[in-house]
């Protein structure tokens, strides 16, 4: 037997081994720090919204309570527009106390404490030219804008206006914060263009014939009118001869008038004496009238020929009338004819000195509605169109007598330039006709720019409300050649009165239309339009329905039977209207606050 070799097989290597520390309780260590800070965190964050929805419930509550403050303002100046005190809101001003009240009042409903006398601050928001801004000065009056600053700030948690308890304060080392809110609200300025309606018939209330007033007021109000004349005492250009001699012309010396029987224009013209000459062959008795050049100035008096041809188309008018003037010669069928015939500027220079109506109160009211925005002092400013058979942009006068120009910025707060302008005009200033709509573009122009030029952006400022004031007396009579109404347009877009998806108002007049249209294209703008109607004939139906698209008012003047009550009613409305300002609005941020 064959013994194998004993061979050594070699063993596995060991493995080295070394002792692990002792671990025990890190871990539970290690999770307390993590739990305290989670805590902590937790903590942060909760208090962190509280403070959130706190700070939210305050800026809510100042905002509801600014804009309430506000609106004392407001109700305060539409008070002023109904007679009821003044328009002027200062720190003497009752509105002022109903306002801090109003915005205590609305402050605690929305839990939260102010101070009517220390947390309600009042000022004046101007705009500044130089820098196209709305910088307030505050204190400064007539007050048009309310800060409400609503304060946790007491030390003691439990005052009204005591600061915020933080529930887990103490993790953060805190255990109140102070917060505070503030809001302020103003009512915007406007920029208001009136459009004005200087037709003809503004003066069919002082004319024979034409006016629904009773005989005897037409009387008087020719006789005023002759009177107004008379102590203007107009002279013809370069010489101290009257147009209107208190002596009258010739056998024309009273305002009854001189009767002629005869039917015969030459025959009256010289029983008149109206023939008779200087001894240089000049009219004795020139027709009182020639008109104005193309540069606005008067023209001289008429040659011997051209007056006596002025005097037969006055005789050839007289011998037409009905009635107790038929075939009378005197100042109150010479005024009667003169606005009846030759109302323009450029053929009678002189009616807008004489108190003829509609016309002269709807001058006593726009020179109202100046005052009332003076007094009110918001910084609104105004602008003048107006219309006849074409619209014009009243920015500039030349008379003989007065020399304006104000178009470089033809919505001011030149109040005064500006009423100057519209009392040195007459009835048919710019002729007959009506063309409204031809005025409400004008004023859409003024305010917002031609639409055709991308550069003209018009005169309204940048942070105002662009208003305009639309004011007929009559029915919408011209339109532009071959214009019609866009296929695209929808009435019920614009006069759904009820809400029921159907117009209330629609028209087929091509005229009325493009009046109504212009106006919309101002409104899709940001243009409120308010409108008033005036007298009998006037289109109350399309004025209420462009006052309703517009978000205005409608304002009817109905007349009456007397002048009188058509100037109160006119007053009334423009001062209602003056006095409607724009709803209060927030701002969060204004220069100098």
């Amino acid at each position: 037997m064959k013994l194998e070799p004993d061979i050594q097989r070699p063993s596995a290597p060991r493995q080295s081994r070394r002792a692990t520390p002792p671990r025990r309780g890190v871990i539970l260590v290690l999770t307390g720090f993590c739990l305290v800070a989670l805590f902590a965190f937790v903590a942060l964050s909760v208090d962190a919204g509280r403070m959130v929805l706190t700070s939210t419930k305050m800026q809510n509550a100042v905002d509801a309570s600014a804009l309430a403050a506000a609106q004392e303002i407001s109700a305060a100046i539409h008070a002023a527009g109904q007679g009821q005190g003044s328009a002027n809101v200062d720190a003497n001003s009752i509105a002022v106390e109903q306002a801090r009240s109003m915005a205590a009042q609305v402050a605690e409903a929305n839990g939260l404490y102010i101070d009517p006398a220390q947390d309600v601050k009042f000022g004046k928001r101007v705009f500044d030219d130089a820098t196209g801004t709305w910088p307030i000065h505050w204190g400064a009056s007539p007050f048009n804008v309310v800060k409400v600053v609503g304060r946790r700030t007491d030390e003691n948690v439990d005052a009204p206006d005591g600061q915020l308890p933080l529930a887990f304060g103490w993790a953060v080392g805190r255990s109140k914060v102070p917060i505070t809110a503030s809001a302020t609200a103003f009512v915007e300025a406007r920029d208001l263009v009136v459009v004005l309606d200087f037709s003809a018939s503004m003066n069919d209330d002082s004319t024979l014939g034409d006016s629904a007033l009773s005989q005897a007021q037409v009387e008087a109000q020719l006789d005023a009118m002759w009177a107004s004349l008379q102590a203007a005492n107009p002279k013809w250009p370069n010489t101290t001869v009257s147009k209107f001699p208190a002596a009258g012309f010739g056998q024309v010396k009273s305002a009854a008038g001189t009767s002629v029987a005869s039917t015969d224009v030459n025959t009256i013209f010289t029983t008149l004496q109206l023939n008779a000459r200087n001894s240089d062959g000049s009219a004795k008795y020139p027709f009182p009238q020639s008109g104005r050049a193309s540069n606005g100035k008067p023209n001289a008096k008429l040659s011997a020929t051209a007056s006596d041809t002025a005097w037969k188309a006055y005789i050839t008018y007289v011998k037409g009338l009905s009635g107790t003037y038929k075939q009378k010669y005197g100042y109150r069928t010479l005024l009667s004819y003169l606005q009846n015939s030759k109302n323009g500027w450029y053929e009678s220079e002189d009616l807008w000195r004489t108190p003829h109506y509609p016309f002269h109160a709807v001058k006593q009211g726009t020179s109202l509605f100046f005052n009332f925005l003076s007094d009110l002092d918001f910084g609104d400013e105004v602008g003048v169109v107006s219309y006849g058979s074409y619209a014009v942009k009243e920015w500039d006068h030349h008379d003989g007598e007065v020399d304006i120009d104000i178009s470089s910025d033809p919505i001011t707060a030149d109040y005064a330039t500006l009423d100057n302008i519209q009392r040195r005009h007459q009835a048919g200033h710019y002729d007959d006709y009506t063309g409204m709509g031809d005025g409400i573009l004008k004023g859409r122009e003024l305010l917002l720019g031609v639409d055709s030029d991308p550069n003209d952006d018009g005169f309204s400022r940048y942070g105002a409300r662009p208003t305009m004031i639309v004011m007929t007396d009559g029915q919408a009579n011209r339109c532009p050649a071959n214009w019609s109404l866009p296929a695209s347009f929808k009435w019920k877009d614009w006069t759904d009165y009820d809400g029921n998806g159907t117009a209330n108002y629609t028209t087929t007049d091509k005229y009325k239309q493009y009046a109504f249209y212009e106006a919309t294209k101002a409104i899709d703008r940001g243009t409120t339009v308010h409108t008033f109607a005036v007298g009998a004939d006037a289109d109350r139906a399309l004025m209420q329905a462009i006052a309703y698209a517009g978000g205005g008012i409608y304002m009817n003047v109905p007349g009456g039977s007397t002048v009188s009550a058509m100037e109160t009613q006119l007053t009334e409305a423009y001062r209602q209207i003056a006095s409607k300002v724009p709803p209060a609005k927030l701002v969060y941020e204004f220069p100098n606050n």
